[in-house]
């Protein structure tokens, strides 16, 4: 299983960063890719650790062409992608809907859909051009309990979660599966901004969330599904 070649966006931080990690123990190659170079850079020194080849690319996913031109140099140098998870994401605070401030909106759009549209869009002749290719991203399940102020976010990760299942759908015949991971509450920086002086206990660590997504990854036959962890 050494041979994997790998991407992981948000690979600096809270989940994208213990993937690469855990990841990293089975692939023998991986792009870890997030804006903070020095956190990547923490990173990559743990990766190597483990005996596999790094590659950190500082890169803002929602600038114009950032997507479009790492796919080209991946493809150039690899011309395959086995697994590719998209971790980074984001919400910067709760509001009722007729309080929510466009521009915040619109970050949460970029970031949290668009840049995995044009991920998907992108690095689908690498990943169809692996044996065995994997499509995943972090996002959040439809739930009674986000009812009230998650306006910004939730419509957002829904529409998220129905364009994966399409693509998984669409490639029924090809190489590549893809799902959608939903860990219901993660102790990470992002969900620190939303709920702060929550009890830490009471939720499940990054690490641990990120050796289960590695785990079905690498194991699973499941194409189209939302996995609740």
């Amino acid at each position: 299983m050494k041979d994997l070649n790998c991407l992981v966006t948000g690979a600096s931080t809270g989940i994208g960063k213990h993937i690469s990690i855990e990841l990293s123990k089975f692939a023998k190659h991986i792009y870890i890719t997030a804006r903070n170079l020095k956190k990547l850079e923490n990173v990559y020194d743990k990766i190597i650790q483990n005996n596999c080849n790094c590659t950190i690319v500082p890169l803002d996913l929602c600038e114009n062409s950032s997507i479009e031109n790492l796919s080209l140099e991946v493809f150039k140098k690899d011309k395959s992608l086995d697994i590719l998870i998209s971790s980074a994401g984001g919400i910067f605070s709760l509001s009722p809907i007729d309080s929510i401030n466009l521009t915040e909106f619109q970050n949460i759009l970029d970031l949290n859909y668009l840049a995995n549209f044009r991920l998907m869009k992108n690095f689908h002749p690498l990943l169809k051009n692996s044996k065995n290719s994997h499509f995943a991203t972090i996002s959040s399940v439809n739930s009674s309990k986000k009812s009230h102020y998650w306006g910004v976010y939730q419509p957002v990760m829904t529409a998220l979660n129905e364009l994966v299942r399409m693509y998984a759908n669409e490639n029924i015949n090809t190489s590549i599966k893809a799902n959608v991971f939903c860990p219901s509450a993660v102790d990470t920086r992002v969900r620190e901004n939303i709920m702060p002086g929550e009890n830490k206990q009471e939720i499940k660590s990054a690490k641990i969330v990120a050796k289960e997504i590695v785990q079905v990854i690498l194991n699973t036959k499941k194409n189209g599904e939302i996995i609740e962890l």
